[in-house]
């Protein structure tokens, strides 16, 4: 006789959104406040800033410069741009409609953070450490906003950890593919960079660890402000198929 299966429930997102989409970004921007109130930042900073010399030394090591900034952050450029063009050209190369969004909606998603970021820096008077006084510089530290460009201090958030944290769009792309190890192997690949991107400024007199704090935090806000959308629609589709009854034949 005819028996009804029992529907098994696709992967709960909810638990996966209050992490990446709350979580991690509340707790990055703590962090951040963190690091300026408690002193972090300024410890760090002269950790790195050479009294004698009076500057910071990486800020001259030109192989430094070359490989941790100017490339790394070509190299997250030239992967934007693929998506970009894999998103755009599918069409013509076989992709199904459903891959060109996904590609798009994950460009999309590695753009928005630092975009933020760069508008946020032009809207802020913190200067970079390297501009203070007793780090090298004569500017004293103060974080006004809404300021006019000639007081911009162009230096919160940080713009190269943002470059660094925004391939968190890869994680919410691979879990959208149901791909758990890709999943796994993009957070990786996402703390990894943006850890050595941030790590590569702070050495240099380029930013406080606050900076790079709050720009994770921005980067994971928005790619998961972007993919939430798409990830319920995706997330209803299978409850919905999953949900439909069907018969199989008795033995």
């Amino acid at each position: 006789m005819p028996a009804t299966a029992t529907p098994v429930p696709p992967a709960p997102l909810q638990p996966f959104l209050l992490l990446h989409a709350l979580a991690i970004p509340l707790a990055l921007a703590s962090a951040g406040l963190a690091a300026h109130f408690m002193g972090w930042d300024l410890r760090l900073a002269q950790w790195a800033f050479d009294p004698v010399a009076g500057g910071f030394p990486a800020r001259q090591w030109d192989l430094l410069e070359l490989l941790g900034h100017r490339l790394a952050k070509s190299a997250v450029l030239l992967l934007w741009c693929l998506l970009v063009a894999a998103a755009v050209a599918g069409r013509w190369v076989g992709l199904a409609p459903a891959q060109r969004r996904l590609l798009g909606w994950t460009a999309l998603a590695m753009a928005a953070g630092p975009t933020l970021v760069v508008v946020l820096k032009e809207l802020n008077s913190a200067a970079c450490p390297w501009s203070l006084e007793g780090l090298g510089g004569h500017a004293a530290y103060r974080l006004d906003w809404f300021v006019g460009s000639a007081q911009a201090g162009r230096c919160f958030p940080g713009g190269h950890a943002a470059g660094g944290f925004c391939l968190v769009a890869l994680v919410f792309a691979a879990r959208h593919q149901g791909r758990a190890d890709w999943e796994r192997a993009a957070l990786v690949l996402t703390v990894g960079c943006g850890l050595i991107f941030s790590a590569v400024r702070m050495a240099q007199g380029a930013h406080f660890l606050s900076h790079n704090l709050w720009a994770a935090a921005l980067d994971w806000a928005c790619a998961a402000l972007v993919f939430t959308p798409l990830l319920r629609r995706q997330r209803r589709g299978q409850t919905a198929t999953d949900t439909r009854p069907y018969t199989t034949a008795a033995a």
